[in-house]
């Protein structure tokens, strides 16, 4: 195309140029003509330039495109080019934009970007609903102005977003709402508020049925038991009636212990622990204690315990929760360890803030994929060597909801054929120092 103009142009120069000399030479007057024929040349492109800025000044309307020739016609094409792919990429954007408008307006979660300051830039209509911020005559608006909720100010300003924040909406006095924030873009957030009201009652819903069923459970077994109990004590049985009697027994108080811990831990997702409910816990007297009743207790296979619990640091808590944490995970540690292997416990404050309880096996060891769902319920690695053993699987669980409640946290450290460490971090805010 460049070259194709540059030789329209060069021939019309020549045929110009050559009309002016046949002009001069008739005429006589050369230097005149050539004149002539240059500043003839000149307007021609001039006019050819004053076309082509009035289009582009126009807005360059593909429908009006005025009818020129060499480069100015390579340039109106070029230019009709570039309109072309933008008209089209501004056509794919549209069409992408009220998809992704549509789609926001579908979504029954709340959406909202703030900027750094927490002006609200966009939201989606659900938030009118969730949020009482108008898409429409909020935008600009400060969120904390329109959203007067002490708790999400603090954590929009504390700036770390790694949990979300469930809090409660104005119609509901349980925390049935759930925000999400994630960053960009050099300091602006995307908040995500959720519903998850239903799912809150389906919980609530699952807890006291397990804890009603659990309860009309417990009366029934303590029958069942002390009538077997009284059986067993019967010395005209036969070895077969006896043994009878004695795995109906077994079994009655595993069922009854899987009731308890049901019931420790439908009492322990309901209130929080409150202050009438804490106390001074000598977490050293209650790791010798545990130490102890498992010495002599079945599972007990001559382990070798290790204490290092020189530190007068107690927890201000609940002692009986505490108690059966402590416990669980002794307990753990003894029935997963081989015989006569060591088990080391220590028990001291930390550098930064907070103590730790550490309860450490020599045994198989866990593979990492297992560990993150060690706290479910009823989950089992290897479920006939815990039944055997007469585990319940909600030991662990117990374990993470009493540290929840204490504002700690359960971490468990382990690998295949390397043993386990169980620890237990109680923040700073627990300690109580001295007598």
């Amino acid at each position: 195309m460049r070259i194709a103009t540059f030789w329209f142009e060069l021939r019309l120069a020549l045929f110009v140029f050559v009309v002016s000399l046949v002009v001069g030479y008739i005429s006589g007057h050369w230097a005149l003509s050539i004149s002539i024929g240059l500043f003839a040349f000149i307007i021609w492109h001039l006019r050819q330039i004053m076309h082509l800025r009035r289009w582009l000044m126009s807005g360059a309307p593909i429908e009006a495109v005025p009818n020129l020739s060499g480069s100015a016609y390579q340039i109106t094409t070029q230019v009709c080019d570039i309109k072309k792919h933008h008209n089209e990429q501004q056509i794919n954007l549209e069409r992408s934009l009220a998809k992704f408008d549509a789609a926001t307006k579908a979504m029954p979660d709340a959406m909202l970007i703030v900027d750094q300051m927490q002006i609200i830039e966009w939201a989606n209509p659900a938030a009118k609903a969730l949020l009482k911020i108008d898409p429409h005559r909020d935008i600009g608006q400060r969120i904390d102005n329109i959203v007067r909720d002490p708790e999400i100010t603090s954590y929009l300003n504390n700036q770390i977003f790694d949990e979300p924040l469930e809090f409660s909406s104005a119609s509901s006095s349980e925390n049935d709402l759930m925000l999400r924030v994630v960053s960009y873009d050099d300091g602006k957030k995307l908040l995500i508020v959720h519903d998850h009201g239903d799912l809150l009652r389906l919980q609530n819903v699952r807890k006291e049925f397990v804890s009603n069923a659990s309860h009309e459970m417990r009366t029934p077994l303590t029958v069942i038991i002390g009538y077997l109990e009284t059986l067993s004590l019967r010395e005209e049985m036969t070895p077969l009636t006896r043994r009878g009697v004695e795995g109906a027994l077994e079994q009655a108080q595993r069922l009854k212990c899987l009731v308890e811990d049901l019931l420790s831990l439908s009492r322990l997702e309901g209130l929080p622990l409150t202050k009438s409910q804490s106390e001074k816990i000598d977490i050293t007297m209650l790791i010798r204690e545990g130490v102890e009743l498992l010495k002599s207790s079945d599972i007990y296979k001559n382990q070798q315990f290790a204490l290092d619990t020189n530190v007068d640091v107690q927890i201000n808590g609940d002692y009986r929760e505490l108690q059966s944490a402590i416990l669980n995970i002794i307990d753990n540690a003894v029935k997963y360890s081989p015989e006569g292997s060591p088990i080391e416990i220590s028990w001291h404050t930390l550098r930064e803030g907070g103590s730790l309880l550490t309860v450490t096996n020599a045994g198989d060891g866990i593979d990492e994929t297992h560990i993150p769902r060690l706290t479910e319920r009823f989950y089992r690695i290897d479920k006939g060597r815990s039944r055997d053993m007469g585990g319940t699987g909600l030991g662990l669980s117990i374990v993470k909801h009493v540290m929840e409640r204490h504002n700690g946290k359960l971490r468990i450290r382990s690998q295949k054929q390397s043993g386990t460490s169980v620890e237990l971090y109680f923040p700073e805010e627990r300690n109580v120092y001295g007598e």
